[in-house]
């Protein structure tokens, strides 16, 4: 793969006339070690340094490299807003500089970077210097390689007709197409005849990362993982147990995972932050120094400061992980990952395994009292419907035997095929089975969150083959590593692990050693993952498909314990 690097721009003292002011020693000396931070790549540090070096007030020999680094290293940062306002200031300032095709440069990269393809486009034909014509060549194949609609890109060339590298993309999109129409075979014979490609001219391969950002975030020897939970540290007491005890279970979890972690020879560094729903405390952390350098973000839970976390990891080179959430609106750009599945997924598969366990295609939905409860209610009757599947009602119920004795009807003349229970109160599950006893539907099947039950899993076998459970956090503690990480982790916090435990845990383990093992590739190497192919407390993870975790959320039993329905 190609690397586009943007090279040192080297400051000639000669360069400097009196009119830029005095102090030139001390500007020097500022600049260098701006210069260095960059060079090590300490780019918060770099524009912080920089930036008093490109006030209107301070002109020196300098001004205009300052500029340019301080760009470069917000371009590090992904904080193209930052960039593209200092560099137009840049251009405007010296309009003659003798780099200022390294602007014209960068200011394409920002923009093609931020999504604002003509923008970048127009910014990159400013370029009169031959030298550059490669790196233009592979900064263009990078960003246009990831437009999917060929339509697009066809409007693209039309738009630049002139542009000889977008021209030879859909030349070659069409000659590798399976089936190319004849329209578009016409068109490429033309932009051939136009342009004379070589028979054997191909684009290079353009760089995952433009800069050498990589070349230092992935050998300083460790990670930095932000951990931005609801400690309420001004609440604590150690007299009684909080109600937000399962951020410190999950960050107990990260704790102990950490050291396996360090056993492997992954050193992980972890930073706790107290975040709740302070959009305004949100910002401050982001605005920490020691925060922009995290390679992992795990949290935060709540919207409005989740919002502002996701927008400092779109501009940043880190990846965002929310722990909990099921809310597949979540991931709004690419670095954003859910570590569990969405409501959509899971109905998905629960919809899915229903349809094959049995022919009827009639269903009655019950769903409880909390907004999660009625989401998946009405999700699952969506996919089911989408299967060719009638739901014959949705109701919405209380937990109590006698408000479900009114509930529920007798089904003497139009039985369901299925009934499915989304229920958070943990009685309403064991409740509506055995008012189906009473009524002789002994087996009629059942499919219900886990949450529905009180009892363990393991108590619910007596339902039998009737009853089929969507649990995303199934814990098998027949498992020997079950049994092994609750010795450890009670020997370490004298109290046992909560399934939080086991998710804080399960969660930085996978995250680290991906991280490791992919650095920059991380989203092509989860893609190419094998599901299964480590062993985890927990059911896993795959993100082959999605930047959710797309494990098997529905367990079935198998008549001693039970398992996910397809493995």
């Amino acid at each position: 793969m190609r690397v586009i690097f943007f090279l040192i721009l080297t400051v000639h003292i000669g360069f400097y006339q009196p009119s830029f002011g005095q102090g030139t020693a001390q500007a020097e000396s500022r600049y260098r070690s701006a210069l260095a931070d960059y060079k090590q790549g300490k780019y918060a540090m770099a524009m912080e340094k920089f930036y008093p070096m490109t006030s209107v007030n301070a002109k020196t020999a300098y001004s205009p490299y300052a500029h340019y680094y301080y760009a470069l290293s917000a371009y590090q940062l992904k904080r193209y807003k930052d960039a593209k306002p200092m560099l137009l200031q840049l251009q405007s300032r010296y309009p003659g500089w003798n780099k200022i095709n390294d602007v014209y440069y960068l200011l394409g990269a920002v923009s093609l970077a931020n999504g604002q393809i003509n923008d970048g486009l127009d910014q990159l034909a400013r370029i009169k210097e031959s030298s550059l014509n490669k790196d233009v060549q592979a900064l263009k194949q990078y960003h246009l390689g990831a437009i999917k609609d060929f339509l697009k890109l066809k409007e693209l060339q039309k738009a630049y007709p002139s542009d000889r590298d977008i021209a030879l993309m859909v030349y070659q999109s069409i000659q590798s197409a399976r089936m190319p129409a004849q329209g578009d075979l016409a068109y490429a014979e033309q932009l051939d005849k136009q342009f004379k490609f070589r028979k054997n001219e191909k684009v290079e391969e353009a760089p995952k990362r433009s800069t050498p950002k990589s070349d230092t975030q992935w050998t300083k020897g460790y990670l930095d993982v932000a951990v931005l939970l609801p400690f309420r540290l001004d609440e604590f007491h150690t007299s009684k147990r909080r109600s937000n005890q399962f951020a410190y279970d999950y960050y107990l979890g990260l704790t102990v995972a950490k050291e396996q972690l360090q056993m492997e020879g992954i050193t992980v560094n972890l930073w706790a932050y107290d975040v709740s729903n302070d959009a305004k405390s949100m910002e401050a952390i982001a605005d920490n120094k020691n925060f922009q350098l995290s390679d992992m973000v795990i949290g935060p839970l709540y919207a409005g400061t989740f919002d502002v976390a996701a927008d400092f990891v779109s501009g940043s080179n880190a990846i965002m992980l929310n722990p909990l959430s099921t809310d597949g609106a979540l991931l709004k750009n690419r670095n954003i990952y859910l570590g569990h599945p969405s409501i959509s997924y899971q109905t998905q598969k629960a919809a899915q395994w229903m349809r094959t366990l049995s022919p009827g295609l009639n269903t009655v939905i019950y769903y409880g009292n909390t907004a999660k409860d009625s989401v998946m209610a009405a999700s699952y009757a969506a996919e089911w419907k989408a299967r060719g599947g009638k739901v014959m009602s949705i109701t919405h119920i209380q937990p109590d035997r006698e408000s479900l004795e009114s509930k529920i009807p007798s089904f003497e003349t139009n039985k369901p095929a299925h009934i499915a229970l989304f229920s958070s109160d943990g009685e309403s599950g064991g409740n509506l089975i055995e008012v189906l006893n009473g009524r002789k539907l002994n087996t009629l099947p059942v499919i219900a969150t886990s949450t529905s039950f009180n009892a363990q899993q393991a108590r619910l076998s007596r339902y039998g083959a009737r009853l089929t459970l969507i649990d995303a956090d199934y814990v098998d503690r027949e498992k020997e590593t079950i049994r092994q990480f609750q010795k450890n982790y009670y020997n370490k916090t004298s109290t046992f692990p909560s399934v939080y435990s086991y998710q804080g845990y399960d969660q930085l383990l996978f995250f680290a050693r991906m991280l490791s093992k992919y650095k920059d590739k991380l989203p092509s190497g989860l893609q190419s993952r094998k599901f299964g192919s480590e062993e985890y407390l927990l059911s896993g993870f795959d993100y082959t498909k999605a930047n959710e975790n797309q494990i098997t959320p529905v367990l079935k039993y198998s008549g001693s314990k039970w398992v996910p329905v397809d493995r």
